[in-house]
């Protein structure tokens, strides 16, 4: 009964390990982005400045690049591997 969360040989091997630990850090990135977002959105209602509009913006376009950045770093990993 291998399950998602066992603890077979391969999860302990160091390439899983970091491969669990990026992505976990890609999920940490991408909650705090939305987080971000959804506060300036709040402070967007109550305050009517459009500055909390085009912060939203700049997040959404630099979370964007970031998670691209991300992907491209992951293919490249893999075509390596592969090699």
């Amino acid at each position: 009964m291998a399950g998602a969360g066992s603890l077979t040989p391969e999860a302990w091997e160091p390439r899983a390990a970091v491969e669990r630990l990026s992505l976990l850090l890609v999920r940490l990135l991408l909650f705090l982005s939305l987080a971000t977002i959804a506060g300036a959105l709040a402070f967007y209602v109550f305050k009517r400045d459009r500055r909390y509009l085009r912060f939203i913006a700049q997040v959404v376009k630099y979370t964007i690049f970031l998670t691209l950045a991300v992907l491209v770093f992951y293919a490249f990993e893999r075509l390596v591997a592969a090699a």
